[in-house]
């Protein structure tokens, strides 16, 4: 696997950062500048979109012979958000995928553009923009879905979801062990330098578990005392 990693606070990193924050404010500004009924409309085109640029993207890592399913499988975090900005707004019942969409995709997109690793990179121009697109999306549809679509944190969504990852955790985890493969990174630690991982395996799980908790719940705090946006144009 060839990959690729950019440094944190280095050129790069600021312009590829910048550029994907200001995508992700862009859409949420025009977002605000809509009636309600084209708000969903907007939404539903950028799930519409990252539904082809995922198709894609699979498609061409197999022409590229780069697909392996040890990588490929949408069993990260950020896979999964990504599959969840896909469907949910094609669905009837939304508030479970909401809510886990919402501390998991913030959490995890943040944290993967503040310590980007670009996995089957050989410089290809696809690959690079895939990676900043769906990271930016799995942050910036959760905001747009709370605060200008109007849905809520109910009250425990933060344990609610955190317990929901763990289940996953249960499930990825022999996964990875039968198939080689380093899902979650619940084999072994991500390649690149972060924070919140300490120490070796399994210990660096645990401290995990500390940290998200915390971040779940710190997130819950935070936004569900923001009112969302009841003011739409014509």
């Amino acid at each position: 696997m060839v990959g690729h990693t950019v440094e944190f606070l280095s050129d790069e990193w600021v312009q590829t950062i910048s550029i994907t924050g200001i995508g992700m404010l862009f859409f949420l500004y025009i977002g605000s500048r809509l009636s309600t009924p084209n708000r969903l409309k907007l939404a539903k085109a950028l799930a519409i979109f990252m539904i082809a640029i995922t198709v894609f993207g699979h498609y061409f890592q197999a022409m590229n012979g780069n697909w392996l399913v040890t990588e490929e499988l949408p069993l990260h975090l950020c896979g999964i958000s990504n599959l969840i900005c896909c469907v949910i707004l094609f669905v009837p019942r939304k508030q479970l995928l909401f809510e886990f969409l919402f501390y998991c995709g913030i959490i995890g997109g943040l944290q993967a553009l503040l310590t980007p690793l670009i996995n089957n990179y050989n410089g290809e121009s696809y690959v690079y923009f895939q990676f900043f697109f769906r990271h930016g999306a799995i942050i910036a549809l959760p905001l747009y879905l709370r605060f200008l679509m109007g849905m809520r944190l109910q009250k425990f969504s933060w344990l609610r979801s955190f317990l929901i990852l763990n289940v996953l955790l249960v499930i990825i985890m022999p996964l990875n062990f039968a198939l080689g493969s380093n899902y979650m990174y619940l084999a072994q630690p991500p390649g690149v330098n972060h924070v919140l991982v300490m120490g070796e395996w399994p210990y660096y799980i645990l401290y995990l578990e500390f940290f998200i908790a915390a971040l779940f719940y710190g997130c819950y705090f935070v936004f569900k005392h923001i009112e969302p946006s009841t003011h739409t144009h014509s």
